[in-house]
């Protein structure tokens, strides 16, 4: 009753907020510092001084991410772009949270001294113009001006939280994945604990959207153990939006999960890592003075080895590819080709069945266009999916999906007056099916070949009008035709900050999506809800307050409404609640995370309102990192979810055992499963080389307790209600990791 009335309320105040028009904040910032630096040595055969000035992006993490010339000529240019890519920094901090900058960076070459003549041996006769035996040292090089000069690299959207790179890989249980980051946030929970899988904000895995670069894929998470689909040292940041998200995303009515790759690298690099489940590299290559770069990454599993000792009648599988060329072509422009790909194969070997087989390829080609004053990308993507998916206790046909896609983007930004950004583009793609067969509930179900169509139209105002005051209107239109039906949905979005004291930051949020019924990657082994078979229109609201903390701690309160509607089905969802998330940087020898969401699902079918079968009330994830010197560092999360809710029907009012039906008369049952709670573990000695290379070791051991998580209750006439416990998911692993 309580949680009922929160969610009136959260209702009724994001109304009242938004209909005011609220604002956002333009935060304090305290600019990046030169931590560690490379010599940039004047380049051989050279001659006379030279000055090169640079624009440098710097990460969260500290990490120079790109490095572009704004004045110089080679070979000076090539000198000092090499150099300061390998330099580190202590990161800007915006109300003491760790932000993205572009800075600028002057280095002036002067060119050494000739070399001293070796020394004459005592007693040889010197001709009367000798050169002394000894002449003194050149001069030193004039340290490196670095002008910091902030450019607002900050994240489009306001109410995504946002994890440093360096932090993610730290998380125990996410095997240094960054996408794995998503986990802990507040707001996501797993179908079942370690499956990537996921609701958020009430909403089924079928309705969250995985984009990479902006080009959607099926999935971002490999089956079994789940690591991502990109090698992580590809991967630059990782975004979740839960609900509300900006415009430029669209066709989901769930959240979204985003993904940005690196910028192309000056200098070489490549990292590696091995582990008893898989294995995975990353090396890049520049060429032509830094102007190009060549990219060639992959993974592959041998999990297979490791199932056959727990479950030896099922067999698993998975592998993914990256390649990425890219050029500039000159100081403002850059082209690119971007291939990437996935495979996913999950089996019953007893029964010679396949439950769960994704395969998917993109090919994007690309070109970027970045000015002081403005950006752009216009890309053209390539993709061919596969999706079968079988229900293990159903011997009938797969479901199966074949198709083959070509999409067009555009996306730009470019700065006004005031303080004011305007963003804008569109997306389109045509997606070519085979005939297709789907599961569903109500048995297999065919379609005909056809050539689905979508195109999105958006745009988005970023207003400072004042100082700690932004406001981000924004509007997206779609217009679909699937299955031989056409839709359009006009969608305004709107988010805003307000500081509302020196380190505390009013956010809200509004959005309204649609979603059709064709983007669906089934969870192996999970029943499809009757939201995700339907046309779903979402309404999404939030209200937040973030605050600096002493000590690198920044925190996060919001409170959140999304109603969800099949108009056909006569279908509706609702979920409302309240997140907490509390963030101290692993930079301090003591860093962690704290999410706790309290909320509650509710679906309604006709007149009848009923709690869904995955609400869960308290989901809370705790995790902790300790450096403890000398390259060593452990680390642990504990994460609890309370027991999903469950409905009985049996044919006994007390749901107890029954040889006879009797009447066939049904009673209901009703309660909640057992709370599940689970221990990782993470350990690691890391050692560094001069040469900026590094190696680490790693244990690290998900599930440490061996918890088993209740998956479902039945009802069985020898022994009334029974209780299906999952074995325990556990997954221990010694794994190097090594990189330059």
């Amino acid at each position: 009753m309580v949680l009922r009335g929160v969610g009136g309320l959260i209702a009724a105040v994001s109304c009242v907020l938004l209909a005011t028009v609220s604002a956002v904040a333009a935060d304090a910032v305290t600019k990046p510092t030169l931590v560690d630096s490379v010599e940039a040595r004047y380049p051989e055969g050279a001659r006379g001084a030279a000055e090169v000035v640079l624009s440098v992006l710097i990460a969260e993490d500290g990490r120079v991410t790109e490095v572009e010339a704004r004045s110089g000529e080679p070979p000076f240019e090539g000198a000092a772009r090499a150099a300061v890519a390998r330099w580190t920094f202590a990161p800007a901090m915006r109300d003491n949270v760790p932000v993205k900058a572009r800075i600028l960076v002057k280095i002036t070459f002067t060119e050494p001294a000739p070399a001293a003549a070796p020394p004459v041996p005592s007693g040889v006769p010197q001709p009367a113009a000798a050169v002394p035996a000894e002449v003194a040292a050149p001069p030193a090089p004039p340290a490196p001006t670095v002008e910091i000069s902030i450019e607002g690299e900050r994240a489009e959207d306001l109410s995504a939280i946002h994890i440093p790179r360096g932090d993610t890989r730290l998380i125990p249980g996410a095997f240094a994945d960054p996408f794995r980051v998503v986990e802990i946030l507040p707001g996501v929970a797993p179908v079942l604990s370690g499956l990537p899988y996921f609701f958020v904000r009430g909403a089924p895995p079928g309705n969250v959207g995985y984009f990479i670069d902006g080009i959607r894929v099926p999935l971002l998470f490999h089956v079994g153990a789940g690591p991502s689909v990109i090698a992580p040292a590809l991967v630059d940041s990782v975004e979740l939006v839960p609900s509300a998200y900006p415009a430029r995303f669209g066709r989901f009515a769930g959240g979204i999960m985003a993904g940005e790759t690196t910028a192309p690298s000056t200098v070489p690099r490549a990292e590696a890592q091995a582990r008893v489940f898989d294995a995975g590299a990353m090396v890049e290559q520049p060429f032509a003075g830094g102007r190009g770069s060549a990219l060639v990454a992959g993974r592959y599993s041998y999990t297979q080895a490791l199932l056959a000792l727990v479950a030896p009648e099922y067999g698993l599988g998975y592998w993914d590819y990256q390649a990425r060329v890219s050029y500039a072509t000159s100081r403002a422009d850059r082209v690119s080709v971007f291939a990437f790909g996935a495979f996913d194969h999950l089996g019953n070997e007893e029964l010679d069945r396949t439950l769960f087989d994704v395969q998917f390829h993109r090919i994007d080609l690309r070109w970027d266009h970045r000015t002081e004053s403005s950006r752009a990308r216009l890309a053209l993507t390539l993709g061919a999916d596969k999706r079968l998916n079988a229900d293990e206790g159903d011997p009938g046909p797969n479901g199966i999906s074949k198709s083959r896609q070509i999409g067009l983007r555009f996306e730009g930004a470019h700065k006004l007056a005031g303080q004011a950004e305007l963003r804008g583009g569109m997306d389109g793609i045509a997606e070519r099916y085979e005939p297709e067969l789907e599961q569903l509930p109500r048995g297999l179900v065919s379609y005909a070949a056809r050539t689905d169509a979508n195109l999105g139209v958006w745009t988005e105002l970023s207003l400072k009008p004042r100082r700690g005051f932004e406001i981000v209107p924004g509007f997206r239109f779609d217009m679909s035709r699937s299955r031989g039906k056409s839709y359009s949905y006009p969608e305004p979005r709107l988010s805003t900050r307000v500081r509302i004291a020196p380190r505390l930051a009013w956010l809200t949020g509004f959005g309204l999506a649609h979603q059709l019924p064709t983007y669906r990657v089934y969870v192996p082994g999970a029943p499809v809800s009757g939201l995700e078979l339907n046309e779903q229109r979402a309404y999404q609201a939030t209200q937040g307050l973030e605050v600096a903390l002493p000590q690198a701690m920044y925190g996060r309160a919001t409170v959140f409404h999304s109603f969800l509607e099949a108009r056909s089905a006569g279908l509706t969802g609702r979920n409302y609640g309240l997140e907490l998330f509390l963030r101290r940087d692993f930079a301090q020898r003591l860093g962690g995370f704290l999410s706790y969401t309290l909320s509650r699902t509710e679906r309604t079918s006709g007149p009848s309102t009923f709690l869904a079968g995955f609400d869960r009330p308290h989901v809370l994830s705790a995790v902790l990192g300790y450096d403890l010197g000398g390259g060593f560092r452990v680390g642990g999360r504990a994460y609890y979810a309370s027991g999903r809710h469950y409905t009985l029907a049996c044919p006994t009012p007390d749901c107890g055992p029954a040889s006879d039906a009797g009447t066939g008369e049904l009673f209901v049952q009703q309660g909640r499963m057992k709370g599940f709670f689970r221990l990782d573990a993470r350990f690691e000695k890391r050692w560094r080389f001069q040469s900026g290379s590094w190696v680490a070791a790693t244990f690290e051991w998900f599930n440490a307790l061996l918890s088993s998580e209740t998956q479902t209750r039945v009802w069985h006439p020898q022994v009334g209600v029974r209780t299906e416990t999952r074995s325990p998911l556990t997954l221990p692993s010694i794994g190097i990791e090594a990189g330059y």
